[in-house]
């Protein structure tokens, strides 16, 4: 379940949250009384998602929010009253956070909680995706290119250079990618 991290100034809304969190299986990590103490623990603690109250002390919950979607320490969900709606316009649009205005209902956070954790794990499996591809990709390129220089400087076919590559990888145990790498740096010297 989702690690969070509440930072709010008023230890009655603190102490109402963390029971709605831990009753709905949440793990409340910690809590926070400041901005600054919140990007704190935010960046020690590393929770899934930090739900702040804008009137914190030292730093405003809109600043927190900023920095910690810019620096991409975690997903926000930020508290506010309706007075307050036109000092977040510029970070609504950011992926991984959401504003919610004052009162709280209970089932609309538990719901926009639950959808924005299974957002974030969703674009960490993609994230893995791209990059296993990425590396794929990578690793193609670099044999394809090992492959013509062997074809070039050693009048090998296509698909005798590629099996030469391949026989090296497999007999020393080392991925194909790092033989190519190998052999373009021998030709390109």
């Amino acid at each position: 379940m989702a690690r969070i991290l509440v930072a709010m100034s008023n230890d009655t809304s603190t102490s109402k949250l963390r029971a709605i969190l831990i009753e709905n299986g949440y793990t409340v990590i910690d809590h926070a009384r400041d901005g600054h103490e919140c990007l704190r623990k935010m960046r020690a603690l590393k929770p899934d998602l930090v739900i702040l109250d804008y009137n914190l002390q030292s730093m405003n919950g809109c600043e927190v929010a900023r920095v910690t979607i810019e620096d991409k320490i975690s997903d926000v969900i930020l508290i506010i009253n309706d007075a307050e709606k036109s000092l977040v316009d510029e970070i609504k649009s950011d992926s991984g956070f959401v504003c919610l205005t004052k009162p709280l209902n209970k089932p609309g956070l538990i719901n926009t909680i639950e959808l924005m954790v299974k957002n974030k794990r969703k674009i960490r499996e993609l994230e893995r995706e791209i990059e296993s591809l990425r590396a794929t990709l990578d690793t193609r390129k670099d044999v394809e290119k090992a492959k013509g220089l062997l074809m070039k400087n050693l009048n090998l076919s296509e698909s005798e250079a590629f099996k030469r590559i391949q026989k090296q990888s497999m007999d020393r145990g080392i991925p194909m990618r790092e033989i190519a790498k190998a052999i373009i740096l021998a030709y390109d010297i």
